[in-house]
């Protein structure tokens, strides 16, 4: 049987594959005119790699569950040797992800933050694989280390659906060194017909360049002690879930609105600043909204990406709750819901994103908000190695009203995750922002 880890890695790799080709296919089915022979072919290879994947999952699941049964053998069952070494084993629980997460995270803090003190910990818990020899190197501060690739994975997906930009489903791709640099098309070739005498038209592209360079987000999140000390899955649920609330909320922060710097990602908000494309799709609310203006709107951001060849079929809005709630209360004349399907998360066919991330306090007289039309399928998402966490119980840190607190004396121990990316745009006018919206009820 095949190491555990490289299953698990060509599993990935078959996810990714089904990924890429359920985006050619839904691809084909956005373009008007689109041969049957070419959806048939798009349809199969996304049923071969879907036939890939499945195969490879289940030889992971089976790998794990042999590697589960090993476990079991080697130490015996809690309270087994108080019955006479007669205890009957627990029946197998389905692996939650990311529960490795919260209890390396919890066998670490009541380690005082020394992972070699947590490794002994781990094993009087009959967790002797929880901090294997090797797993974990040291990132040069007390108390730190890289949480090893399968849990640090299975944190990662669990986050991607509680941020707003990586639930649209962009395209993720990996930042071995750190960056990475592709070409993407500004101008196309240019054709035309003539007799066989004449010139052809001079034929070119013209590029521009999308960069990513790895940005470091770091969070602290103060977890109490008296949790900590108690072994328990609710505890390690609870701190996984803090630990991705926390790193999703500054995730969308900076993807969606960050103004870009040195260390910091440009969000979707501010790619388009600086470009040809920021006159034709960062737009104004139309002024005096009413339910006519406001459907003019929106599709004066449809026709933004339609004008640039985007099918905005495909893209996704982005809004803050205020906006949302005033779509969802929206009446025609007759008092009917001019937007019902904003009830079932849709608007115009497409899904709605509502988050506290897009303010609604901007504009001169601070009660403007923005709405985003984003296609994800031309956001590029770069992630850099996996996760770096920190613990300590005696610093200090600032809470959210400002105020200095100190770990120690509120018997508390935080966690300092920190994790590298970086967002780009394959193609500028995939995103259309609508400025200055004071629509409310």
């Amino acid at each position: 049987m095949s190491d555990i880890n490289d299953l698990r890695r060509a599993r990935k790799a078959a996810a990714d594959d089904m990924q890429a080709r359920a985006d050619a296919l839904t691809a084909l089915e956005d373009q008007e005119g689109a041969e049957e022979t070419a959806l048939a072919a798009a349809q199969a290879a996304f049923d071969t790699a879907k036939a890939a994947f499945e195969k490879a999952d289940r030889q992971v699941k089976r790998a794990e569950e042999v590697e589960a049964s090993r476990a079991a053998a080697a130490q015996p069952e809690p309270g087994a040797e108080a019955n006479g070494g007669q205890g009957a084993a627990a029946p197998a629980q389905p692996k939650e992800k990311g529960l490795q997460f919260g209890a390396m995270l919890r066998t670490l803090a009541a380690a005082g933050g020394n992972v070699h003190t947590a490794r002994m910990i781990a094993e009087e818990n009959g967790q002797s694989g929880l901090f294997a020899v090797g797993q974990n190197m040291g990132s040069g501060e007390a108390g730190g280390f890289l949480v090893p690739e399968d849990v640090s994975s299975d944190v990662i997906e669990l986050l991607r659906p509680a941020s707003v930009v990586t639930a649209m489903g962009p395209r993720i791709v990996p930042l071995p060194n750190g960056n990475m640099t592709q070409n993407r098309r500004a101008t196309g070739a240019n054709f035309g017909y003539g007799d066989e005498t004449s010139d052809a038209p001079v034929t070119g592209y013209s590029y521009g360049q999308m960069k990513l360079s790895a940005k470091k987000m770091r969070g602290i999140v103060p977890i109490s002690n008296d949790l900590m000390r108690t072994s328990s899955t609710a505890v390690d649920r609870m701190v996984r879930d803090d630990a991705i609330a926390d790193a999703a909320q500054i995730q969308d922060r900076y993807f969606l609105r960050g103004a870009g710097t040195e260390f910091a990602p440009r969000g979707l908000r501010y790619q388009l600043v600086g470009t040809p494309v920021e006159g034709t799709n960062i737009l104004a609310m139309t002024a005096g909204p009413d339910l006519q203006k406001v459907t003019s709107d929106l599709g004066r951001m449809e026709l933004a990406l339609a004008n640039a060849n985007v099918p905005y079929t495909g893209a996704h809005w982005i809004m803050s709750p205020r906006t949302a709630m005033y779509l969802t209360n929206l009446r025609d004349g007759n008092g009917n819901l001019a937007f019902p399907e904003m009830q079932g998360g849709q608007l115009r066919r497409k899904p709605v994103h509502v988050t506290t991330e897009i303010p609604s306090n901007l504009g001169a007289g601070g009660d403007a908000s923005e709405i985003m039309l984003v296609h994800p399928m031309h956001v590029v998402i770069g992630e850099h190695m996996g996760i770096t966490i920190a613990m300590s119980d005696q610093a200090a840190y600032r809470d959210a009203g400002g105020e200095l607190q100190s770990a120690f004396s509120r018997d508390e121990t935080l966690m300092r995750m920190i994790l590298q990316h970086d967002l780009g745009l394959r193609h500028l006018p995939a995103v259309a922002v609508l400025t200055d919206v004071t629509w409310a009820d």
